[in-house]
């Protein structure tokens, strides 16, 4: 019994050990497109000045990406369908339109998949089943079911590869609008987590999409500490590049609102056993303190900084502070095997329309426009929404 108990541990050390060595082998690069909470923004929106966003802005920054030779996995967390959650008899109309020409909009960006969240389900489900009809991009919901037969409405995950990287990309959503009757939520973080569990069996990269309130955000990364990154809509918050993330992560990243920015991440992978480290953190440190540094030379630049201010303590306490700081940065970039580069990219009128997707972004407001009645100071009425299929 003792020889036999030996052999299996034996060959189950040796399948783990084959198991992390062919991990550690593995390498690659990949780069990532996030979205969420768009609310059906078509074109910029904001301050007048400059307004920001607009599907024309995003497809010709994607197309930025493809043409430096990258691949992007394009996705959005949810939210991205309707402008308002108050549909009634006087909007419904032009509220469908403006999400077909979402829809039509994505499938000439290009996307990979979309989390299924409260906006989503506005409308019914028969509608939203009818919008995944007339595109090719997967809609995800690993917690969302049938009232009537507790199954999945919608597929749980996704495996993208690229290069040897196998991806899993997994939806979820704690939130659902109140008209919903037909459909019912699992616990997102117990589904969230029993796929996340599943996919690191066949999978090397974890992506999570949540739809999800501003006050859950803040533990995503806690409740869902075996996943890589988190996408996260349902909120107004922007994650800035030097926004503090946890330790060897999970890295949560949360898209704003209506479209403003472009989020990228790239990443490049040397030993899958290592944690990622967010370096355009660290890049944008060494390049603050660069700065600082330039700003103090200024005063004589051929001078030493602690002759120039030889006099002035709290400034010589500040030079060795930028130094210790810009040691620290460029040690973490040097020794790091796994590294991440994040961006908020702002869709703003330095950006060039693509006079195509322009033409039909204008063309579809203002078929939003007349579908509108041009009625004032009219008492709106919400849609009767019994035996509607939520």
């Amino acid at each position: 019994m003792t020889k036999i108990f030996n052999i299996i541990f034996s060959v189950t050390v040796i399948c783990f050990v084959m198991t992390s060595c062919s991990n550690a082998g593995k390498t690659g690069d990949f780069t990532l497109v996030l979205s969420g909470s768009m609310h059906g923004q078509l074109d910029p929106c904001g301050w007048k000045k400059n307004p920001m966003g607009g599907l024309s802005r995003r497809y010709v920054k994607v197309q930025e990406l493809k043409s430096q030779g990258k691949n992007p996995i394009i996705l959005d967390a949810g939210d991205l369908f309707f402008s308002t959650t108050n549909l009634n008899n006087d909007n419904i109309e032009s509220e469908e339109f403006r999400s077909n020409a979402i829809i039509e909009g994505y499938n000439k960006i290009g996307c990979d998949a979309i989390n299924v969240g409260k906006y989503e389900l506005l409308n019914g489900l028969t509608f939203l089943k009818d919008l995944s009809n007339k595109t090719d991009t997967p809609f995800l919901s690993a917690n969302l079911k049938s009232s009537k037969t507790n199954e999945l409405l919608f597929e749980p995950y996704l495996v993208l590869n690229r290069g040897n990287l196998s991806i899993g990309i997994i939806g979820v959503t704690s939130l659902l609008p109140d008209s919903s009757t037909l459909v019912v939520a699992d616990d997102f973080i117990q589904a969230g987590n029993a796929y996340i569990d599943k996919l690191s069996e066949k999978t090397d990269i974890i992506i999570l999409l949540v739809n999800t309130d501003r006050g859950s955000q803040k533990d995503l990364a806690e409740n869902f500490k075996d996943a890589d990154f988190i996408v996260a809509s349902g909120s107004t918050n922007l994650t800035r590049t030097n926004a503090p993330q946890k330790d060897n992560g999970p890295y949560v990243f949360s898209c704003g609102k209506q479209g403003k920015y472009l989020l990228t991440l790239d990443a490049n992978i040397n030993d899958l056993r290592s944690p990622f480290v967010n370096i355009s953190a660290h890049q944008k440190k060494i390049a603050d303190v660069n700065k600082r540094f330039e700003r103090l030379q200024k005063k004589d630049p051929n001078a030493k900084l602690e002759d120039i201010y030889k006099d002035q303590g709290n400034v010589l306490k500040l030079i060795e502070q930028y130094r210790v700081d810009l040691k620290s940065s460029e040690k973490a970039i040097s020794e790091s095997k796994n590294t991440i580069v994040y961006k908020t990219i702002g869709l703003n009128k330095k950006i060039s329309d693509d006079p195509e997707m322009l033409a039909f972004v204008n063309q579809s407001l203002s078929t939003c426009k007349a579908l509108k009645p041009q009625v004032k100071n009219i008492k709106t009425s919400k849609i009767d929404h019994s035996g509607h299929d939520h």
